[in-house]
C-alpha cells in the first residue's frame, strides 16, 4: 500500500518525467551513433577520397575539437536559457549538419562538418543537467543515468543497420548519411513537439538567484579531477576502437562490416541492461568505488583480445564480458549531482569539465592510432597502444574517498 509520502513524491515528480528523459536521451545518443558510424563508412570514404590513415584519424577526432574547446564555455553560457529551446535548436542543427557531411565534396569540408556536429552535442549537454534537476528526485538520478545507458544499448543497436543501409545504397556513404539525416530530423521534431520543462518554485529559486557559475566549483571538489582521470583513458581507448576496429577486422580477418556491427550492437545492448541493473543496485546500496575498480579491470583486460581473437563465437564472448565493464558510466556521472550544496548550473559546469577531459582523450586516441599505423604499417600496433588506457578507472576507484560507497540518498562531500 502506498504511503502518504509516496503519494507526495509521485505528485512532485510526475511519471511524464521518464517520457521527457527518454526523448532527450534518444536524440542525444543518436548523435553519437552517427558519429560512431564513421568506422563503418571509412572503407568506402577511403576508396572515394583516397584518405590516408592520419586523415582518417583526424576525422575520428574532429568532433572532440568542439567538445574540448566549447564544453565549459557552453555550460557557463547556455545554462541561462531554457533547456527545451536549447534542445530544439541543437537537434535541428545536428540534422542539418548530417546532410552537410553527406554532401561535402572534400576532406576539409567533411572535417568541418564533423567538428560542428560535435559542437551541437556539446551545446546540448548542459541542458541535460537542467532537465534532470527539473524532473528527477535526487535518489533517482543514478536510475535516470542508467536509463540513458539502457537507451545507449537500444539506440546503439542501430549500428547493425549501418552496413546494411550502406550495402542497400551501393556502398554510398553519402546516401547513408542522408538517411541518417532524415532520422535525425524525425527525432528533432519529436523533441520539439513532446519535450517539456518542469519549472517548480524550488528550481526557479535555485536557478534564479544563482548568478554566473564560477569555475571555482571545479577546484573545490577533488572528486571531479579523480573522475576526469578515470575517464580520459576510457576516451582514448573508445574513440580509437570505434574509428578503426571495423577496418582492422575487415583487413586482417576478412570479417564483414555487418558481422562487426552485430557484435558491437549486441555487446552494447547487453551493457545497457547490465548498466541499468548496476544503477538500481547502487541507488539502494552504494558501492560506487567498487564499480569503478571492476569496470577499469574489465575494460583494460578485454581490449587486447578484441584485436587478436579470430573466432567469431569467442569474439562474442569477449564483447559480452567487456560490456559489463561499461556499466560504470551512469554511476560515475551521478557523483556530480550528489556533491553537497552544489547548484544546478554548477552541476553543468562540473559535468562539462569532466567531459572536456574525456574528449581530450578521445581526440588523442584516433590521431595517435593513425600516426602509429603510418609509422609502423600496422593498425593492430596502433590500437594495442590504447588497450591499457581504461585502467585509469582503477586509479579513480582507489583514490576516491570511501564516503562515496554510501547510497546516493545521502549526498556527501569528502573533507
Amino acid at each position: 500500500m502506498s504511503t502518504r509520502a509516496d503519494a507526495e513524491v509521485m505528485t512532485d515528480f510526475p511519471r511524464y518525467r521518464w517520457v521527457v528523459i527518454a526523448l532527450w536521451m534518444t536524440g542525444h545518443i543518436w548523435t553519437y551513433v552517427v558519429l560512431g558510424s564513421l568506422g563503418f563508412l571509412l572503407p568506402s570514404m577511403r576508396a572515394e577520397l583516397g584518405l590516408s590513415p592520419i586523415q582518417e584519424g583526424f576525422l575520428g577526432s574532429a568532433p572532440q575539437v568542439a567538445n574540448i574547446l566549447l564544453a565549459i564555455p557552453f555550460a557557463w553560457f547556455l545554462t541561462r536559457y531554457r533547456p527545451k529551446l536549447v534542445g530544439s535548436i541543437t537537434f535541428f542543427g545536428a540534422a542539418a549538419l548530417v546532410f552537410f557531411q553527406g554532401w561535402a565534396p572534400y576532406f576539409l569540408l567533411i572535417l568541418l562538418g564533423r567538428v560542428l556536429y560535435g559542437a551541437t552535442a556539446t551545446a546540448r549537454e548542459p541542458a541535460r543537467v537542467l532537465l534532470i534537476r527539473q524532473w528527477i528526485p535526487p535518489n533517482e538520478v543514478v536510475i535516470a543515468n542508467s536509463l540513458a545507458n539502457l537507451l545507449w544499448g537500444i539506440v546503439g543497436m542501430g549500428f547493425i543497420a549501418v552496413p546494411v543501409v550502406l550495402e542497400l545504397l551501393d556502398d554510398s556513404w553519402r546516401n547513408t548519411l542522408h538517411v541518417f539525416g532524415l532520422l535525425s530530423l524525425a527525432m528533432a521534431v519529436a523533441w520539439h513537439v513532446f519535450g517539456r520543462e518542469r519549472m517548480t518554485q524550488d528550481f526557479e529559486a535555485q536557478h534564479g538567484r544563482q548568478k554566473l557559475s564560477s569555475l571555482r566549483v571545479v577546484l573545490e571538489h577533488k572528486e571531479i579531477w579523480l573522475l576526469a582521470l578515470g575517464m580520459v583513458g576510457v576516451g582514448v581507448n573508445f574513440s580509437s576502437f570505434s574509428t578503426f576496429w571495423p577496418s582492422l577486422r575487415l583487413d586482417e580477418y576478412g570479417m564483414s562490416l555487418k558481422a562487426s556491427a552485430v557484435v558491437m550492437a549486441v555487446g552494447g545492448g547487453f551493457s545497457s541492461v547490465s548498466g541499468l541493473a548496476v544503477g538500481v543496485l547502487v541507488s539502494r546500496f552504494g558501492r560506487k568505488r567498487q564499480v569503478l575498480l571492476l569496470a577499469g579491470a574489465i575494460l583494460a583486460g578485454t581490449a587486447a583480445p578484441l584485436l587478436w581473437v579470430g573466432s567469431y563465437p569467442v569474439l562474442f564472448v569477449v564483447f559480452m564480458i567487456q560490456s559489463v565493464g561499461w556499466s560504470f558510466f551512469p554511476v560515475l556521472m551521478t557523483i556530480p549531482f550528489e556533491l553537497r550544496g552544489i547548484k544546478p548550473r554548477e552541476v553543468a559546469i562540473v559535468t562539462s569539465s569532466i567531459y572536456t577531459i574525456v574528449w581530450i582523450g578521445a581526440f588523442v586516441g584516433p590521431i595517435l592510432t593513425g600516426a602509429i599505423q603510418e609509422w609502423t604499417g600496422s593498425l593492430r600496433v596502433g590500437l594495442m597502444i590504447t588497450c591499457a588506457a581504461p585502467a585509469s578507472l582503477i586509479l579513480t576507484g582507489l583514490l576516491l574517498p570511501k564516503e562515496w560507497d554510501r547510497a546516493p540518498d545521502r549526498p556527501v562531500r569528502a573533507e
